[in-house]
């Protein structure tokens, strides 16, 4: 970095260092989660009428990278107001039904909350939304080699165009609480990637991988994502700081525009006024049920985890495990049982939120999966096996339109 940025760095850590006492609201939940819209003939929608028609409203929505892909946020709300947030996403999603049918009366178009856009034009030239931020990250990006999955071929700068995440920020209490977090963190997100796949019906393809979505992103952003490249774990937020600065600046020297720029799996995110974690390695759920089973399991695991103390893995074996999870699913093969490793975590998950005293309401979902060896990803390829009649178009369409009849009714994929 450039002297003057150097010199906010140091001013950085100065300020972590004097909100060492911190005592903020532990596990203070934010949540992001992207969807996509295409209409009958699979063909993806500009969501850029439905953002204007929201504008200002409760359920306000705002651009993604991709001309057909919007995010919705929360408020941050306490750990135990789950049910509270449980009913703000079926309300969200009822009301997403309504302001669609109000702003496309031509066409009938459908939301999708998968991790990967099933329509077979996601992938061609006009799909990225033209804002500046977007359009710098594909300038960037032009310049990658094109990436490769089953024989297929991809422009790097496409391939967030039909990506759709799942962001859980939690707080921390203070920055040295916040870093331990993040490495906790870092031991179960093997285990989220298995449980929370959704996308291997990409661009009008069932791929191979039981999570093609990591895989294409992981290429597309080259050394701008992906497991953290942390040498070690975090003594303290001042190492995610000097790793932050480390990385190479590829569209900006501002620290807090480069940790936003981050893609990694997870990352610390300095705020005004507070600190926390956010995990980005995991797709969008289809349903509000399984987004909140996603949020006990970090919650749980957490509280339980850094209340014991408990041994940090090796960093070598997590990126093996996440690169097996990634490729294999169920089926990966590591120098661990990774189903065992799952249940186990599960079952800590559920102790820790006994100990903060939260009933169990969506953790469930999870035991299922693995029990079923079942992901929403096995689910879509499964139907796409049972429906595909040589209509790429039509089979999307009623796969759609299935998972949205499971998202407005909330009902999980078990």
């Amino acid at each position: 970095m450039n002297g003057a940025s150097e010199i906010k760095i140091q001013e950085l850590k100065e300020r972590v260092h004097q909100d060492a006492g911190r005592t903020d609201e532990i596990y203070r939940i934010g949540v992001e989660i992207e969807g996509c819209l295409l209409d009958n003939k699979a063909i993806p929608v500009s969501a850029e009428p439905l953002i204007k028609e929201l504008e200002g409203s409760i359920y306000e929505i705002d651009y993604e990278y991709g001309r057909c892909q919007f995010e919705y946020k929360t408020f941050p709300v306490g750990m135990d107001n789950l049910d509270y947030l449980d009913i703000v996403f079926e309300n969200f999603m009822e009301n997403l039904d309504k302001s669609i049918k109000k702003v496309y009366k031509e066409k009938e178009v459908i939301p999708v909350f998968l991790g990967a856009n099933p329509s077979p034009e996601i992938m061609k030239e006009g799909m990225i939304t033209d804002i500046p931020r977007y359009n710098k990250m594909a300038s960037w990006q032009n310049n990658l080699p094109n990436v490769e999955i089953d024989g297929n071929k991809f422009n790097a700068a496409h391939v967030a165009t039909a990506i759709q995440g799942y962001h859980l920020h939690l707080q921390g209490k203070n920055p040295k609480n916040t870093a331990i977090m993040f490495n906790h963190i870092l031991n179960i997100l093997p285990s989220a990637i298995l449980l929370g796949a959704n996308s291997r019906l990409f661009a009008g393809r069932v791929y191979s991988l039981h999570e093609p979505r990591i895989y294409l992103y992981d290429q597309s952003e080259q050394q701008n994502s992906g497991f953290p490249a942390i040498p070690r774990y975090l003594d303290g937020v001042e190492n995610y700081i000097d790793y932050i600065a480390s990385r190479e600046q590829n569209t900006t020297k501002d620290y807090f525009t480069l940790e936003k720029e981050r893609h990694d799996d997870a990352r610390i995110r300095i705020g005004i006024d507070s600190y926390r974690v956010e995990t980005r390695i995991m797709s969008v759920q289809p349903t509000p049920k399984s987004l909140l089973a996603m949020v006990e399991f970090f919650i749980g695991y957490l509280s339980r985890a850094i209340h014991e103390e408990r041994e940090l893995r090796s960093l070598p074996t997590l990126r093996e495990e996440r690169m097996a999870t990634v490729r294999y699913g169920f089926n990966a093969k590591t120098h661990f049982n990774i189903i065992d490793i799952v249940r186990n975590q599960l079952n800590f998950a559920r102790k820790g939120l006994s100990d903060l005293g939260i009933n169990v309401g969506f953790l469930d979902i999870l035991d299922k999966r693995l029990e079923n060896r079942v992901s929403p990803g096995e689910y879509v390829a499964r139907i796409w096996s049972e429906k595909f009649n040589g209509s790429v178009d039509q089979t999307v369409y009623e796969i759609i339109s299935d998972i949205w009849h499971r998202t407005k009714e909330n009902q999980p994929i078990t």
